[in-house]
């Protein structure tokens, strides 16, 4: 069934059900579950951005989980002018615009600055896998970046962590 096969409401539903998939990504990598972030790719699923290619579950979550170590900062992630294209019942794409606030917490667990460490844009793919959208591809394209920001590292290979 095309896009244009699908029922309004059925395509509507896609849309929101992919935005709110975009919003939670954000909340988890924020509140320190970014591990289960990588529950929300599809098993081949791949994170893509300049300097990381994180593909499969495995390799997702170990990326994730190097956020989650990070405990004395704090990051949120702010995404808006979001697009959802539903390309048939079970394919969608999707762009926004993406802003990370990042700092180090200071002496009363708060972080002072407020500039965005990155900023640029997600470039997504979604599948609907048994009835739930989830991500197959996420790509990171950054316009901007703080100039003292050391924008993801590569993930260590085998014998460097």
């Amino acid at each position: 069934m095309t896009n244009q096969e699908m029922p309004p409401l059925e395509r509507l539903l896609a849309i929101e059900e992919c935005r709110r998939l975009m919003v939670e990504y954000g909340r988890r990598l924020d509140h320190g579950r970014g591990a289960s972030a990588a529950d929300l790719f599809t098993e081949d699923g791949a994170w893509r951005s300049p300097t990381i290619d994180a593909v499969g579950r495995e390799e997702l979550r170990a990326f994730f989980a190097r956020r989650d170590a990070l405990t004395d900062r704090t990051t949120r992630h702010v995404v808006t002018n979001i697009a959802v294209d539903v390309l048939d019942a079970g394919h969608a794409r999707g762009v926004s615009v993406a802003v990370e606030l990042r700092d180090g917490q200071g002496p009363d667990g708060l972080a002072v600055d407020t500039r965005p460490a990155i900023a640029g844009d997600y470039e997504d793919e979604f599948v609907r896998v048994d009835g739930r959208w989830l991500f197959r591809e996420r790509r990171v394209v950054v316009a901007f970046k703080r100039e003292t920001e050391a924008f993801m590292r590569p993930l260590p290979t085998v014998g460097e962590q």
